[in-house]
C-alpha cells in the first residue's frame, strides 16, 4: 500500500504536515503498533492536479532498543 493510499483510507493514527520552501507538503503518517513511518512529499494535496513527488517508508526501532 502506498503512502497516498494509507492517507486516503485513513490507515494511520497520527498525521503531521509541514510546508516546504518549494510549495510542496511533507506528510508523515504513523500507526500505533506498526514499526514504520510513512512519508510523502506532495504538491497540491487533495487537488485535481495533485502530484506525489516521493514516498518513503522507514522502519523504526522502539525507544530504548539496542538491536
Amino acid at each position: 500500500m502506498t503512502v497516498r493510499e494509507r492517507l486516503a483510507n485513513g490507515d494511520f493514527n497520527h498525521m503531521s504536515q509541514a510546508a516546504q520552501p518549494d510549495g510542496s507538503l511533507l506528510v508523515t503518517l504513523t500507526k500505533r503498533g506498526d514499526p514504520h513511518v510513512y512519508r510523502m512529499t506532495v504538491k497540491n494535496l487533495y487537488q485535481a492536479d495533485e502530484h506525489v513527488l516521493n514516498e518513503t517508508i522507514t522502519e523504526v526501532k522502539p525507544y530504548g532498543s539496542n538491536t
